[in-house]
């Protein structure tokens, strides 16, 4: 937002990137943007940073998307299809030592028409496949960290992958639309035996609910198969870690709420319960949702329309729905034998109401607002949403006695 920060503050930023000399009327024809990474600044942050052992770099720039949910076409406008990463590996290494792992930052390395000859770039700097590391000889990795573009992942760039350590596979399944091409690019992923595949999953802009939980469940699905055919003889053991992120306009000023309405913003099919109700799951996961399907099961629900009913709950009836030793089960029915009994009185009330009052009770939970909610009970005339709005109302008082042994 190059024009709201000079209104601040009278400064024009410089966008894009440094790419020519003349933007910040430099003294030298130097190409800022291909200055190999100062690890220097790394000594000079609070906490611990992950990739102080590898190589940072971009062996292309920009994307050839233009995802309205995106920031890269807004940062790095041109798509730049090729940069020779070599020599700013190797002058890493003369400056700070050699480094054994090396991360790529590339927005979308798959649309390159030079995708053989960064993969060539990437074997020559020593990283191919069941490459080692020092006398110790780990295992060196490779990571596009910002992801793969399922629709541009064929078999042939999945085979040049395949000569290099790439882990994990990052693949985004941001909409639905995209189902068959993500579910053909993990396919192909798995045939080329890649072990670890990381997804990202963005939630609450043009998505509904429905759409949120058939990604995550063809994930599941995708898992079970891959785990199946394994232990058949078929294949390695592929797994799927899935990254729910949640959508946030560009134009924010501020991740606060208090400080820019923008950062809370609703998308058109989901409220605030339903979001509330998501934050309290991904947090008892800490990030990502695991493979295990039984554990998908029991977090997310059985199908859309149950994971909705868990998302209205009240957060202490989430985040203690489940009685004592509960993955000691075999099968689905066991799941509702191990909901705590306020969520089994919850699920059946809501299961029991009609069209009507489903509606009522969402619109009244959609405040996620407990004076909201006494207000608006008073008006209520169905007593399986009245009680659920009580639910509401004693959360803390209900899930303590429950607790306490009563």
């Amino acid at each position: 937002m190059p024009d709201e920060i000079f209104n601040e503050t009278g400064i024009q930023p410089v966008t894009g990137l440094l790419t020519d000399p003349t933007k910040i009327n430099q003294d030298d024809n130097v190409i800022i943007d291909s200055l190999p990474a100062d690890y220097d600044i790394l000594k000079q942050v609070p906490f611990k940073y992950s990739y102080t052992d590898a190589y940072l770099g971009y062996t292309t720039r920009g994307c050839i998307r233009r995802c309205d949910f995106c920031a890269v076409r807004k940062f790095e406008p041109e798509y730049v299809p090729y940069i020779d990463i070599k020599g700013a590996v190797v002058e890493v290494g003369k400056l700070y030592g050699e480094k054994r792992d090396l991360i790529l930052m590339d927005n979308n390395v798959l649309a390159s028409q030079y995708f053989d000859k960064v993969i060539n770039d990437i074997k020559a700097l020593g990283f191919y496949k069941g490459s080692t590391f020092g006398k110790t000889r780990k295992r060196r990795i490779v990571d596009f960290n910002q992801g793969l573009d399922a629709r541009l992942l064929t078999e042939e760039k999945i085979m040049k992958l395949a000569e290099i350590p790439l882990d994990p596979v990052r693949i985004a399944f941001d909409s639905i639309k995209s189902k068959d091409a993500y579910v053909k690019a993990v396919r192909l992923a798995h045939k080329y035996e890649f072990k670890n595949l990381s997804n990202y999953i963005l939630f609450n802009e043009k998505d509904t609910p429905e759409d949120f939980y058939e990604r995550l469940r063809i994930n599941v699905d995708l898992n079970e198969e891959f785990h199946k055919d394994a232990e058949q003889g078929k294949g390695v053991k592929t797994a799927i870690y899935s990254f729910p992120m949640k959508f946030t306009p560009l134009d924010a000023k501020s991740r606060n709420p208090k400080e820019d309405p923008r950062a809370d913003l609703i998308g058109e099919h989901w409220n605030k319960r339903y979001l509330r109700g998501l934050q309290v799951i991904l947090s008892v996961m800490r990030g990502p949702v695991m493979p295990g399907r039984t554990f998908f099961l029991q977090a997310f629900g059985r199908d859309a329309d149950e994971m909705k009913a868990i998302l209205l709950m009240p957060d202490l009836f989430i985040r203690y729905r489940l009685i004592k030793n509960w993955k000691k089960f075999k099968s689905d029915k066991d799941l509702v034998r191990n909901w705590a009994p306020y969520v089994r009185d919850w699920m059946k009330r809501y299961h029991l109401l009609g069209e009507s009052e489903t509606q009522e009770l969402i619109k009244i939970l959609s405040t996620n607002n407990l004076s909201a909610i006494k207000e608006a009970k008073k008006s209520v005339s169905n007593k399986d949403v009245k009680k659920m709005l009580d639910y509401h109302l004693n959360a803390e008082a209900i899930v303590a006695k429950y607790k306490g042994g009563k």
